[in-house]
């Protein structure tokens, strides 16, 4: 058995009374999935080995119809090619087989028109092209026979084996050692005929130590200088004692490098020199300087990695590799560091190479290289651990209200709590039911810490309560949520029945899984805050919502682990059982922070510390994330400069940041989904400086009625009154005087389906204090 995935007091079973449970019959019967993943073998699904990632980095290698969109793994991209795929194909060549990888400079990015159509403007996306820059492949490889089988899947690495069906031999393959942020791609080569191509016209190609190998490690190194202005390295050396003889490449026309004498044994890395070496071509010490790094680095790859926690409340992780390679005793990997990364970093690791050497990650900008087997992070808790049921203003921690302005909210509160709450919920659809569900929740938190009167809160917990209950027993309008054997988890059954991959935003598919379960588990802890009784009626409903998106326990073999936490990105990825060129995608940042939020309540509400510690941690990491992918202040370096002043995406994908959403291109839409819902963890994610700015100044410059601030003081809909709202934020005074006038004047105030106007009045207030 290898090295675990997770390890530290805070990966534990959330079910710490029987973790080996299997699920129960409340999510039965248990189906298979319609959709099950390709280039894997059978057995490693439906046996007890580990399940299958669904939003994963690497999930894409295993979707249908071929498996062949990329993964991203940072700063490259890599793609299985198996000639017919999109990627597979360019201008002028044949097509390519084999293991593709891909990156382009920032010079090279595609930005979208600007918004207002100003010069100079904001753009409305940029991406990357995804130009195949290398195809590592074999002469024995066809369209028609090449195959590829993934293993080894884990938060951090995989392997991928390359081979042709039609091979007499079952030891002829390519076996790729794939590892997040890896600055060599690394390909061993088995009884297979080396062939490199290109998408781009091969400049050069050098060989630069013929004969005197020996000085590097026994590796042969190349340089190829291509048409999109990139220099790369590769290394080759023979596996004795099945080869003894290096790799003789030569280019046998614009696109192809070949080998020519015959199947060969080996290792073959490749690496991409950074847009200053090309900057520096003229210069031999700069040339030197980088390409030095990685003759130091070479035979060296990971293997598998760790991620580890330190002890419960520390804020500490570490992200540990493990290498191998001829030279893996006496060097550590070399690996590219996320900008969040290397600010997290306990000073720095000592892992960080100076002078600096970096590589664009795509859409999360610059990426560092580092050295070494560890790398060490801390994050200060003591801020998030202020926010829990109640809200809080961390200007003042004791609010005294307003008389005056508790009456209002008093009698906007009878008139909201005088409802139908179980039939308000009981709807056709998971996350419409959890916002009206985690509305009312927060109902009960406004009557309880802001109104202060026992007999309000007591109703509304009442009704809650059923309206959760309907949900805990099977007994919701919305089809019932099944367990399945294939991908392992919890899915909606109404894609079952119809058919339709896109019901409930492709629960079914576990698209945004973290989002529709977070409005339930946010429920019930609050729930079980003021009834601690209530817990063992919910708990087992709850707790497997838990495990389907955020499972901690590595020896659970009914969950994977992590469904949607990326920790490497630092944020969540929504996309599940879909592929896109453009890789995996999360639309909204702040229900990512909701679903983390809901999960240190629960472990609030249930005494247990690891998972509240875990939540706490997850939550100061998206925090740090956001503030560098999400959130885009003036300040902010790591996004482009031509998108920043959007101030959000409103998707952001592993390629690719457009400031639209998938359900509208107006910008109250875009800057709202970024907001929603607006609940007391609102405070800790939204910087109040970023707030200020995004709420003057984004996007077209020249358009003062589209500004934020006049979007949300016109309220057309709800997502202009959640814009308001977080407003308040940093301005509560302004939110609630703007409020009260509406009201005074019976003027009607749009809400969103999670939204009350108490809540909003409550928010306020608070923040008010």
């Amino acid at each position: 058995m290898g090295s675990p995935q997770f390890v530290g007091p805070l990966f534990t079973p959330v079910d710490q009374t029987n973790p080996y449970r299997p699920p129960p019959a409340l999510f039965g019967p248990w189906v298979r999935h319609p959709k099950p993943p390709i280039n894997i073998e059978i057995d490693t699904v439906e046996g007890r080995s580990k399940p299958i990632g669904t939003n994963k980095w690497y999930t894409q290698l295993v979707l249908s119809p071929s498996g062949t969109d990329p993964v991203y793994v940072l700063p490259y991209a890599l793609a299985f090619l198996n000639g017919s795929s999109v990627l597979s194909q360019h201008e002028g060549a044949s097509s390519l087989v084999g293991m593709g990888i891909s990156h382009s400079a920032p010079s090279s990015r595609i930005f979208g028109p600007t918004t207002g159509g100003e010069a100079n403007g904001n753009s409305k996306f940029y991406y990357n092209p995804l130009a195949i820059s290398f195809c590592l492949g074999a002469a024995e490889f066809n369209q028609s026979n090449v195959a590829c089988s993934l293993s080894h899947w884990s938060e951090l690495t995989a392997r991928l084996k390359i081979f042709s069906r039609e091979s007499s031999s079952s030891s002829s393959d390519i076996s790729i050692l794939i590892c997040r942020g890896q600055a060599f791609l690394t390909c061993i080569y088995t009884g297979l005929s080396p062939t490199i191509r290109s998408a781009c016209e091969v400049l050069s190609l050098e060989c630069l130590n013929e004969g005197s190998e020996q000085f590097l490690h026994g590796f042969r190194k190349h340089r190829i200088k291509l048409g999109d202005r990139s220099t790369w390295l590769l290394y080759s050396k023979p596996v004795l004692p099945r080869t003894s003889f290096h790799i003789e490449l030569k280019v046998i026309d614009r696109n192809q490098i070949s080998h020519h004498h015959g199947p060969w044994s080996g290792i073959v890395q490749v690496v991409k020199m950074s847009e200053y070496y090309a900057d520096q071509l003229g210069s031999d010490f700069h040339r030197f300087r980088e390409e030095s790094v990685y003759d130091r680095g070479v035979g060296v790859w990971v293997r598998e990695a760790t991620i580890r926690s330190g002890p419960i409340d520390s804020g500490t992780y570490y992200f540990d590799w493990f290498s191998e390679g001829p030279r893996a005793r006496s060097e550590p990997p070399l690996i590219f560091a996320l900008p969040h990364h290397i600010e997290a970093m306990q000073s720095h690791s000592g892992v960080l190479i100076n002078p600096q050497i970096r590589l664009n990650s795509r859409a999360t900008g610059d990426m560092r290289l580092c050295r070494g087997s560890t790398w060490c992070f801390k994050e200060d808790l003591q801020a998030v651990k202020l926010y829990g049921i109640e809200p809080v203003n961390v200007n003042n921690l004791n609010p005294k209200y307003d008389p005056s302005k508790l009456n209002l909210l008093g009698e906007v509160f009878i008139k909201e709590v005088d409802c139908d709450f179980d039939r308000e919920c009981d709807l056709d659809s998971y996350y419409f039911s959890g916002k009206k569900l985690a509305k009312q929740a927060l109902l009960c938190v406004i009557a309880s810490s802001i109104l202060r009167d026992e007999d309000l809160t007591l109703v509304c917990v009442s009704k809650t309560k059923e309206s959760l209950l309907r949900f805990c027993q099977n007994r919701q309008k919305a089809p019932r949520l099944v367990y399945e054997t294939t991908w392992k988890g919890i899915i909606s059954s109404s894609m079952l029945v119809s058919g339709n991959e896109n019901d409930d935003f492709g629960n079914g598919l576990y698209n945004d899984h973290h989002f529709h379960f977070a409005y339930f588990i946010h429920a019930a802890s609050t729930l079980v805050y003021f009834d601690s009784g209530f817990l063992e009626e919910i708990r087992e409903y709850i707790e497997y919502l838990i495990k389907d998106t955020n499972n901690a326990f590595e020896k659970d073999e009914f969950f994977p682990l992590f469904r949607n936490f990326d920790w490497f990105l630092g944020h969540s990825l929504a996309t599940g059982l879909q592929t896109s060129l453009d890789g995996k995608n999360q639309e909204s940042c702040s229900e990512d922070a909701n679903f983390l939020y809901s999960l240190k309540l629960w472990g609030k509400a249930t005494s247990n510390q690891a998972l509240e510690s875990l939540a706490e941690l997850q939550l100061s990491i998206l925090k740090r994330s956001a503030n560098h992918y999400y959130y885009m202040k003036d300040s902010n370096t790591t996004i482009p400069a031509e998108f920043r002043r959007n101030r959000v995406p409103g998707i952001l994908f592993e390629n690719k940041a457009d400031y639209t959403t998938f359900f509208s291109n107006e910008k109250d839409a875009i800057h709202m989904i970024q907001v929603i819902p607006v609940t007391p963890i609102t405070p800790f994610l939204r910087d109040p400086e970023f707030v200020w700015q995004e709420w003057i100044d984004s996007g077209f410059k020249a358009d003062r009625a589209g500004q934020v601030c006049n979007l949300a003081t016109n309220l057309t809909n709800g997502y202009r009154t959640l814009l308001l709202c977080q407003y308040a934020t940093i301005d509560p005074e302004f939110v609630w005087n703007f409020f009260e006038e509406r009201i005074s004047k019976g003027q009607q105030i749009p809400l969103d389906d999670g939204l009350s106007l108490s809540w909003a009045l409550g928010f306020t207030l608070n923040q008010l204090g």
